[in-house]
């Protein structure tokens, strides 16, 4: 236990001594009198005197005990654990207060944003105090202070705080513990008390992973939520989580959709979500159970070629946060996919290994202009960038040595995010590969060692031993095609072997001499697949124009283009790097329009740059969700959408004790100002005492009523 004002515990005790003292004083002294029936005096004496010596006993204790109440009262007792930042604390200190901005305190509560009370009790650190300075830090994708150090400018940092709104991003709070700790760092020549008050809803997605350890052990830290007396259970919520548009490769216009919606809820909801793109619009339905994802899928089709942008929106919805109940996407369509089949032999004559992989590429072109997919043959002596650029894949078979000029081209179109297949049929693409993924560069990576079949030896007859059908590529051929396969004989090709850190995801099929059969690339922290190669010659296998074989390389040509179908979702608040389409150019006449953007460079934080890779978009911190665009003229050359972080969705909170854990286990110091109770405190036990001041005052008057008597 402790006390608000300890100094009236002492002013009580030497208040307590005065009835006392008094009561002695004022004690009445023998009087002789001559008298002569002494004896009848000294019995009514005697009798009076026990009868005044009981009053005055309960006067004085009641007088007393109302003094030392009324002291108590006074001091005001504090109860259980105690807060470590207070104006109480005397001497000089420095506090630091992080003000979580996240976009988990636009969750309402009674109609009120968690950010508008949070605040307010932010407000309660940041006023003037002599010793103490103070800074505030704005919590989100960054961690944005005030000052640059503590400051005594009251004034701005309140106006700051006023000023302040959640936005829509994720709290990245182990940056903002970092900045605060630097601000509250201790030298020897300024010892003076360390204070961070963090301001949070306490997000389980964001805190459970919050490191304390960068603070210095000194420092008091202090855990505020925006409203102390809320229950501990979160708020209910429901979100799209997710939403993205990606064309199928038979049809440019036919668009398959994918929203995934977050039921954070206790209770089964059954959700509608609109989802308009370019002109079409359509409704999806589902029921999503309690505390999980779903997955609504719908397949449209579009009216117009080209950069459309749109919107998934849940209708319907009355829940705590708003701003997730909207989430933007784009996809761009095609007149038709243009394959480039780079090779010296006829892709016409049949049965040659370039009429079977153009014939994998575009099972249907036979039909002309009518077929799904344009494959162009080119010579690789014909081979520019003119002519690769209208390509959304590259596939090399048979091209013969490649020139250092084209070589670096395929490299550059690679790092662009244009797949290639090569299918490495003679000796000599052992050469083109190493060179193609030398030129790569060092963010690329082959996981195969590249090797000639013996001097004077034709590889044949090799079946394949191991194939990447458990939850792999060619998964979704089933365990029946597997069987098919146990027919296929291959022949040439390289003498492929895998590396030693290679995966499965990279190694798709093995033949059983131990060499690699199929196998993929990519650059380091891309999604997307950068080259496949396909180790056979297929002119030389033993089945021709199987099924089987048209099946293997139509499923790894889905695997290529699957992660090209649609952009990837951008986080608001983060920072944003994206390689234009090779097809864009240079960045000259360039400009970005999207929401809340006024200059085409947004005031120098959305950069166009031409670099060797091609035009890069470099973007510091996109600030609204929605789809930016890349015009040109009056034409979309490129389009992005960026959205509010999912996992700002789910507003479920650590609880006190899971806090504790964070700092206790790096041996730190923490209050918590949690719902009244839940730390076994209580600050209003003074009320109690002034109720028992007031109860001794009236049973003083009592006893002296009842004793006049």
């Amino acid at each position: 236990m402790t006390f608000l004002h300890p100094w009236a515990i002492w002013i009580g005790a030497f208040a307590a001594a005065g009835p006392v003292v008094v009561h002695l004083l004022t004690r009445p002294r023998p009087v002789k009198l001559p008298l002569s029936t002494l004896r009848f005096v000294r019995e009514a004496v005697r009798a009076r005197r026990a009868r005044h010596r009981l009053r005055d006993l309960i006067v004085l204790a009641a007088r007393t005990l109302a003094i030392l109440l009324l002291a108590l009262a006074v001091a005001q007792p504090q109860w259980g654990p105690q807060p470590l930042v207070s104006d109480r604390e005397q001497g000089d200190a420095v506090r630091v207060v992080i003000l979580d901005v996240s976009q988990s305190m636009a969750a309402t509560e009674g109609g009120i944003e968690a950010v508008e009370r949070a605040k307010n009790v932010a407000a309660d650190y940041l006023h003037y105090r002599p010793g103490l300075s103070a800074n505030l830090i704005l919590a989100g994708a960054e961690a944005r202070s005030v000052f640059d150090g503590p400051s005594t400018n009251f004034d701005a940092l309140r106006d700051a705080l006023s000023g302040c709104r959640a936005r829509p991003e994720r709290l990245a709070v182990n940056a903002a513990i970092e900045k605060a700790a630097r601000m509250l760092s201790l030298t020897e020549d300024d010892q003076r008390r360390r204070e961070l008050v963090v301001v949070s809803d306490f997000q389980r997605a964001s805190w459970g992973s919050a490191d304390f350890s960068v603070l210095h052990p000194d420092v008091n830290i202090q855990l505020q939520p925006p409203d102390p007396d809320a229950p501990a259970k979160a708020p209910e919520n429901l979100a799209i989580l997710g939403a993205e548009a990606y064309t199928q490769s038979s049809n440019s216009r036919s668009v398959q959709l994918r929203v995934v919606v977050g039921n954070f809820t206790q209770a089964e909801r059954k959700v509608n979500v609109e989802v308009a793109v370019g002109e079409t619009t359509c409704r999806l339905s589902e029921v999503c159970p309690a505390g999980r994802s779903t997955s609504l899928t719908e397949g449209i089709e579009l009216r117009q070629i080209g950069w459309q942008s749109g919107e998934a929106r849940l209708v319907g919805v009355d829940d705590a946060l708003a701003a997730d109940n909207v989430r933007p996407l784009v996809v761009r369509t095609r007149p038709r996919p243009v394959y480039a089949l780079i090779t010296r032999r006829s892709a016409s004559a049949f049965p040659s290994s370039s009429w079977y992989l153009k014939s994998a590429l575009a099972p249907d072109f036979s039909q002309g202009e009518r077929a799904s997919v344009e494959v162009r043959p080119i010579d690789p002596t014909d081979l520019d960038a003119a002519a690769l650029a209208p390509a959304s894949l590259i596939a090399l078979d048979h091209p013969g040595k490649l020139s250092p000029e084209v070589i670096e081209l395929l490299a550059d179109l690679m790092r662009r995010s244009r797949p290639i297949i090569y299918v490495t049929g003679e000796t000599i693409d052992a050469a083109n590969l190493q060179q193609l993924g030398d030129a790569a560069g060092s963010g690329f990576r082959l996981p195969v060692e590249v090797r000639l079949p013996p001097a004077g030896e034709f590889r044949r007859d090799l079946k394949l031993a191991d194939m990447a059908f458990d939850d792999g590529v060619f998964g979704r051929l089933g365990r029946d095609f597997e069987r098919e396969c146990d027919s296929l004989r291959f022949a040439g090709g390289l003498d492929l072997r895998p590396l030693a850190d290679s995966t499965k995801g990279e190694i798709l099929a093995s033949y059983d001499d131990g060499s690699v059969g199929v196998m993929l690339a990519r650059f380091t922290g891309s999604p997307a697949h950068a080259l496949a190669v396909i180790n056979a010659d297929l002119g030389a296998m033993n089945v021709g124009n199987r099924w089987e074989t048209m099946a293997l390389v139509g499923e790894l040509l889905a695997e290529m283009l699957e992660g090209h179908r649609s952009e990837p979702a951008y986080a608001c608040g983060e920072a944003l790097q994206r390689s234009l389409p090779g097809e864009v150019g240079s960045s000259a006449g360039l400009r970005i329009v999207g929401p809340g953007m006024t200059d085409a460079q947004d005031a120098g934080q959305s950069l166009l740059r031409d670099e060797a890779a091609g035009v890069q978009w470099i973007w510091h911190s996109p600030q609204q969700p929605g789809v930016y665009q890349v015009v040109r003229g009056d034409a979309t050359v490129f389009a992005l959408a960026v959205g509010v972080p999912a996992e700002e969705s789910d507003l479920d909170r650590l609880a006190e004790n899971e806090l504790k854990e964070l700092t206790e286990g790096v041996g730190r110091s923490m209050y918590f100002h949690g719902k009244a109770g839940s730390s076994d405190r209580s600050d209003d036990s003074w009320k109690w005492f002034a109720v028992g001041c007031v109860v001794c005052m009236l049973g003083e008057i009592t006893a002296l009523l009842g004793f006049r008597a």
